[in-house]
């Protein structure tokens, strides 16, 4: 029987009390790095080998993220207060943002902000 392949475990480097859990994990296409949604407003940017925090994708959102998503250069994150925000992934700064909602009609209706 072969050996067992070595496990390796990645520990948080500093502690984040606010944000005890990880309800999911983007990878980034360009950095390597991970992205961390820990069911708030705002999402933490982690060194994908020691999960220590590099950054946090803040400001944007006033509810809770819904989605993450990662692809060429971009990360997208969807929040419960109907928008939607392209983040650079480089810069880790804002893009672009989507705001979407009903008028009285029913109607879906949206504005765009780069």
């Amino acid at each position: 029987m072969p050996a067992a392949p070595p496990v390796a475990y990645a520990t948080l480097a500093e502690p984040v009390p606010s944000k005890p859990y990880i309800l999911g994990i983007t990878p980034t296409s360009l950095t390597g790095h991970l992205v961390l949604d820990h069911g708030s407003a705002e999402l933490t940017v982690a060194d994908a080998q020691t999960l220590k925090a590099v950054d946090v994708l803040k400001g944007q959102h006033s509810q809770t993220i819904t989605g993450v998503r990662a692809e060429e250069g971009s990360i997208w994150s969807a929040s419960k207060d109907a928008s939607i925000v392209r983040w650079d992934e480089r810069s880790r700064r804002e893009a672009m943002t989507i705001k979407c909602g009903y008028n009285r009609e029913g109607v879906l209706t949206g504005s765009v902000r780069p």
